[in-house]
């Protein structure tokens, strides 16, 4: 009986520990998230903060509160770091849209920036092509918001890929009964008073390399013009540029992570970007951004190049009239 009265005595006593624990615990994530409340309303409130992504998901556990609020006449467009990866966010007053979201390693921190940011419903999310550095984790996004459409670019059955993360987005889609697009050239989305975003690309259906079959897309707010390119290659922008398509950008999303495969002299000439953005991951074995790249982007006048890598997550905030960037790292430094 001795014996089984210490065991419930320490039974207890772990009883009471745990539950001193957990109210240590909860007393803890309350005062954390008041600092944090008074700490963002402070200094985070302005639209055009960068947080940590991995901060976001450390203090929320993949939730947030929407401190960040939109303001009526501007629009942001968020590069978010997933390392060598894409991912972008775009808000506009009255429309939220994803463009692709890294590797599926990535969903949880791209899930937090985005509910961190205050986006409950993604009026539409791009899936630019079927690589995992892409779209690995869009199925978790997908099951993580209130999706408007999906928009993807339709590939032939022989080169379709059979992978499990391509495979889960679409039964997802499916599943959940999200509207599903294909991807159509020339195809208009008006996304408020004085925004817009167009599909410049895939034109074709003849492609061998799953990269030709990125959906490049055309974001306009006001005067400003934005270009999202995937992966596309050079066989790509050679046929955007036999169509005579407008291409010109005020920021241009850096196709393929600055491989010298794409960002061809002749393409980015028609672009002339003032600013440029690439995903990549430091140090990867690919040599992404390659320095002929950098070279030609600095010889079509483009005096504004930010790398995730070096500069964690870039947002840039549209008036309609003029351009302003923020990063992370400056927030870090700050």
């Amino acid at each position: 009986m001795a014996r089984r009265k210490a065991n419930h005595t320490r039974k207890s006593r772990k009883s009471a520990k745990k539950l001193l624990e957990t109210a240590a615990s909860a007393a803890l994530l309350a005062i954390l998230t008041f600092a944090l409340i008074v700490f963002v309303n402070e200094k985070f409130i302005r639209w055009d903060f960068i947080p940590s992504s991995a901060d976001i998901v450390h203090f929320f556990g993949g939730g947030g509160t929407p401190y960040v609020k939109p303001l009526d006449d501007e629009a942001a467009v968020y590069f978010i770091d997933v390392g060598q990866g894409d991912c972008e966010l775009i808000r506009t007053k009255n429309c939220n849209i994803l463009i692709d979201c890294g590797e599926e390693e990535n969903a949880d921190e791209v899930i937090g920036f985005i509910r961190y940011s205050g986006v409950e419903r993604l009026d539409y999310v791009i899936a630019t092509h079927p690589h995992s550095d892409h779209i690995g984790g869009m199925y978790r996004i997908l099951e993580s918001f209130d999706v408007g459409t999906v928009i993807i670019p339709k590939i032939p059955r022989d080169i379709a890929p059979n992978t499990l993360f391509y495979s889960k987005m679409l039964n997802t889609i499916k599943n959940r009964g999200i509207n599903r697009e294909y991807s159509a050239a020339g195809k208009i989305y008006t996304l408020g008073e004085n925004a817009s975003l167009e599909i410049i690309a895939p034109l074709y259906d003849e492609y061998e390399e799953l990269n030709n079959f990125s959906v490049v897309a055309r974001l306009t707010h006001g005067a400003n013009t934005f270009l999202f390119t995937g992966d596309a290659e050079s066989l790509a922008e050679l046929d955007i540029l036999d169509n005579g398509i407008d291409v010109s950008a005020d920021v241009l999303k850096v196709a393929h992570h600055g491989s010298a495969g794409a960002n061809s002299r002749a393409y980015l000439e028609k672009v002339r970007p003032k600013i440029a953005v690439i995903g990549v991951g430091s140090d990867n074995s690919y040599g992404h951004p390659h320095k002929e790249v950098l070279k030609r982007l600095a010889q079509v006048g483009c005096d504004e190049i930010y790398t995730t890598a070096a500069d964690g997550n870039v947002v840039i905030i549209s008036d309609g009239a003029s351009l302003r960037v923020r990063t992370e790292e400056e927030e870090i430094a700050a």
